[in-house]
């Protein structure tokens, strides 16, 4: 090749070369003024950003310190959005969703105070959905149980022929379960099988009298205290002493004998019962029968250090998709 030919191709490599470089520099100063311009509006689309700083990247030779400087920038207004992105998925329950945000987000920024916040608050409500799950398998070993009766008036036991003059009794029950097995598991919440001992408090109010008789005038309140059994939930036998008050200052007492017999649903029971009232002298004593709504309030759950060991090898797992 001729001196004259290796000079023309010499200044066409050395233009082509030149014209690279200055379509490189035009995209990357377009690319950077698209960017920049998007950041001074107050609402900004991340889809766009991330776009346009893909874009800019391929065109960063020779201009990283502008790069870098830019990206910074692009990345104080992305990081934010996808923090509150990844909180709306906690929020919203959907946690898998979250784990991985936050994965990226990790990945994509440098350390940041606001993303150790974002992971300790998926982590807090990681446990809390870990241990309510837990719970959901686990006895109360107590109960509280207001309750609303329908009890007739003391009638001899040998002259009962209906059911006459009912009063409305309040009770409240605090129990100790026994025996709290797990019966059956329904949407990952176990159904325990118990039985019941602990105190029981009455109060009859007569200044409601329903089914009077003819011949009815009034009941006295009474306050009855009583020692109560519930077998398997169904099964009740209470004793305890009825202490009547005919008036200011006149009290007498009866020692009473309760069966029962409820049908138990979900959180409360409809029962009817038996009432003997005697003295143990008397060789007629008083009768009562009535119908009870009672409510079961669950009291305690035991939650232990084992417990919470074993919720953030959950949390862990759950983070690890294991």
């Amino acid at each position: 090749m001729k001196i004259g030919q290796l000079k023309h191709v010499f200044i066409f490599v050395i233009l082509f070369l030149c014209g690279k470089g200055f379509a490189q520099t035009s995209k990357f100063i377009e690319t950077s003024d698209k960017i920049e311009n998007l950041l001074r509006y107050k609402q900004k689309s991340p889809a766009q950003l991330r776009e346009l700083l893909t874009e800019l990247e391929r065109y960063k030779f020779g201009y990283e310190a502008d790069y870098f400087l830019l990206k910074s920038k692009v990345d104080q207004v992305l990081m934010p959005i996808d923090i509150k992105f990844a909180r709306s998925d906690v929020y919203n329950k959907k946690y898998k969703d979250a784990i991985q945000k936050t994965k990226q987000i990790k990945l994509n920024y440098t350390y940041d105070r606001n993303i150790q916040k974002l992971e300790d608050y998926l982590d807090h409500k990681l446990y809390g959905f870990h241990k309510r799950n837990l719970l959901k398998k686990k006895p109360t070993w107590f109960s509280l149980e207001p309750s609303i009766s329908m009890y007739s008036s003391e009638q001899n036991v040998k002259l009962i022929t209906d059911v006459r003059n009912m009063n409305p009794i309040y009770g409240l029950g605090l129990y100790v379960k026994l025996k709290n097995t797990e019966k059956s598991n329904f949407n990952g919440k176990s159904l325990f099988r118990y039985s019941q001992l602990g105190l029981k408090m009455d109060y009859r109010d007569p200044n409601y009298t329903y089914l009077k008789d003819t011949s009815f005038t009034s009941n006295s309140p009474y306050f009855n205290t009583q020692l109560s059994f519930i077998y398997r939930k169904t099964l009740g036998f209470d004793a305890g002493l009825m202490s009547f008050s005919k008036s200011p200052g006149d009290f007498s007492s009866l020692f009473a004998i309760t069966g029962s017999f409820y049908v138990p649903m979900r959180f409360m029971s409809i029962g009817i019962s038996a009432r003997v009232l005697t003295d143990f002298t008397s060789t007629n004593p008083m009768v009562q029968l009535g119908t009870t709504l009672k409510f079961n309030i669950g009291l305690y759950k035991s939650f232990s250090a084992r417990d919470r060991e074993e919720i953030r090898s959950q949390v862990m797992k759950y983070k690890e998709g294991k």
